[in-house]
């Protein structure tokens, strides 16, 4: 539990210090949230309060304390002022497929998608909303370094490149060239993705796709460690 929190205390502001540095209330950055200016906290700590004493009486409290993407900040200055997100959505949108119609590798992006599914509009708007959705829950605050719209490209792109590579060598010894072609991918995928919190590393992106197969060819020490 104490590496868990001292990863997210280190890597993420809490609500009273984001209200602090933005001069702005909490109510005032619940607007924010819900008008889909500002993604949602990445993570919320709940604590189980209990105290005694020696009159034989106790009184039970939960305190919870919500942690935000540090890119939240300067997304505030930006937009505390913004009535609606229709016109951030609408810019978002325009440099996400930007930064994937852009990326030389975007065929690996989106169950392989085609030139021809770049041309569909509906099937576009259908990932960027999933996107989107995912963005604003701040779960891009949890998975990549700065949760911009080219992060989200390049961890879709990076994550399915290593899925490939995994269904192809995780049951082998790699040779010298597949050893550098996977840490061409660690680099890659480091430029991007954060660490996790310890108790998501097994079961993330990283976890699954990167971290046991440097483990299985003795490349340990590219591994990130907190």
């Amino acid at each position: 539990m104490e590496k868990n929190l001292r990863y997210i205390n280190e890597n993420y502001i809490t609500e009273d210090k984001v209200c602090t540095v933005t001069g702005i209330t909490k109510d005032e950055l619940n607007i924010l949230i819900q008008n889909h200016l500002v993604p949602d906290a990445s993570y919320v700590i709940s604590q189980n309060i209990k105290i005694t004493s020696s009159l034989n009486d106790e009184f039970q409290s939960e305190i919870t304390e919500k942690y935000f993407s540090k890119n939240c900040i300067q997304l505030i200055q930006e937009h505390k002022n913004l009535e609606n997100s229709l016109q951030y959505k609408a810019e978002f949108k325009e440099k996400f497929i930007r930064d994937l119609m852009k990326h030389p590798d975007k065929n690996f992006a989106y169950h392989h998608i085609s030139e021809n599914d770049l041309e569909d509009q509906q099937k576009i708007n259908e990932i960027f909303e999933d996107e989107w959705d995912a963005y604003c829950k701040g779960i891009y605050g949890i998975c990549t370094l700065h949760s911009t719209e080219e992060e989200i490209v390049r961890k879709e792109i990076i994550v399915k490149k290593l899925i490939q590579f995994n269904s192809l060598f995780s049951q082998k010894t790699l040779s010298n060239d597949e050893k550098e072609e996977l840490m061409k991918l660690n680099e890659e995928f480091n430029e991007v993705a954060s660490k996790f919190a310890p108790y998501q590393r097994e079961a993330s992106s990283r976890g699954k796709y990167l971290d046991k197969i440097l483990e299985q060819n003795n490349l340990d020490h590219l591994i990130k460690n907190y």
